[in-house]
């Protein structure tokens, strides 16, 4: 699937089960996609359009609607901002975009769709990442001026600063709730599924530190560069069970760290030597398939079978070549992936191409 695009997309984010795709980037608009529309076929690419992709691509991106990404400058007055950041609530009843500006905006998307509701301002610079909480009773920014902060939605103020890193940051990721887990606790209290209690965040400088949202004044738990790493890192993402971390560095290469195990990594997964900086990172639903984006292609890793040197343990997902990726999205299927390219802003360049793919169990 390609979903045709003229612009760098800096942001993407979908609903639970991905009916609705929703993008935005440099042109200044957010654009919701049909996906099921889209799988289905309902709008095929022409020979034209199929000539810039591969040849497994044949269905075209449906888009639904768009609207403009307004900010307020200080006039008063309404203009385009760039999307550096958004995330959606789980039913799309409302979405939430970074400006450029360092303001945050609250948009209607159910009902009267497109309407800013309110603008959260507090940043400086522009906001790079946003993360609705488990429950979907918070939001937690993160911008260029190395600011964290998590905003309650029930009253539109800030809640709580976290402060700690020295640079721009660059990906907000909350632990994901452990099946494992919640059977060893059968027997204890009642849990809230939907509370999650550690935050994970990172700078573009490659500090990655770990919070405990129920304890405010605690220091965060950082993790270390390993020797001879440059200091850089733009995404990162947890194992499905929640227990370890993955961290994508510009030298062709992505840590692992396993919580409780010390503040160096477990292990390295090393790309070849041309890949170029890895800028996206995401898990498939077996908690084995690490899905990571270089500068040459995307890559799925098989985890369970890095230490064999006897095979290769990625293979290579076609469709993207030299361009910098900005997200992957995996449904909570594991069916279908969607990434789109952009640089966020930063370094890098793009193409302009947003894929969608099935996801075949070999």
């Amino acid at each position: 699937m390609a979903f045709l695009n003229q612009y760098q997309i800096h942001a993407a984010t979908s609903v639970s089960n991905m009916r609705w795709v929703f993008t935005g980037g440099e042109d200044g608009y957010i654009k919701k996609w049909d996906f099921y529309a889209t799988v289905n076929n309902k709008q095929p690419l022409t020979l034209g359009q199929r000539h810039s992709h591969v040849d497994s691509v044949a269905k075209g991106g449906v888009m639904a609607s768009y609207w403009e990404h307004n900010d307020v400058n200080e006039s008063g007055v309404d203009v385009l901002s760039p999307v550096y950041s958004m995330d959606v609530q789980s039913e799309a009843m409302w979405l939430v975009s970074g400006m450029k500006s360092g303001s945050i905006a609250l948009w209607t998307v159910r009902h009267d769709e497109g309407r800013r509701i309110t603008l959260l301002s507090k940043h400086k610079k522009p906001v790079s990442v946003l993360r609705i909480s488990p429950d979907e009773y918070g939001v937690v920014s993160g911008a260029w001026d190395r600011a964290v902060l998590y905003w309650d939605l029930n009253t539109g103020k800030l809640a709580r600063a976290f402060a700690g890193h020295m640079s721009q940051i660059s990906s907000i990721e909350f632990q994901p709730w452990s099946t494992q887990v919640q059977a060893q606790d059968v027997d204890t209290e009642p849990v809230d599924k939907r509370a999650s209690p550690v935050l994970l965040t990172t700078s573009i400088d490659g500090q990655c530190l770990l919070w405990d949202m129920r304890a405010p004044k605690a220091l965060p738990q950082s993790f270390h560069l390993p020797k001879k790493t440059p200091p850089w890192a733009t995404s990162a993402c947890w194992s499905c069970d929640g227990r370890r971390i993955y961290v994508g560095r510009r030298n062709n290469t992505v840590d692992e760290y396993e919580l409780g195990m010390g503040s160096q990594p477990s292990r390295t997964l090393k790309l070849p030597m041309n890949s170029g900086p890895v800028t996206a990172l995401a898990m498939m639903g077996n908690n084995r398939s690490l899905v990571c984006a270089s500068t040459d292609n995307v890559r799925m890793w098989d985890l369970a079978s890095v230490e064999r040197r006897s095979s290769v343990p990625f293979q290579i997902i076609p469709g993207h070549h030299g361009g910098t990726i900005s997200t992957i999205l995996v449904d909570e299927t594991s069916r279908y992936m969607l990434t789109t390219s952009g640089n966020r802003g930063w370094d890098g360049s793009s193409n302009n191409v947003f894929l969608g793919y099935e996801v075949t169990p070999i």
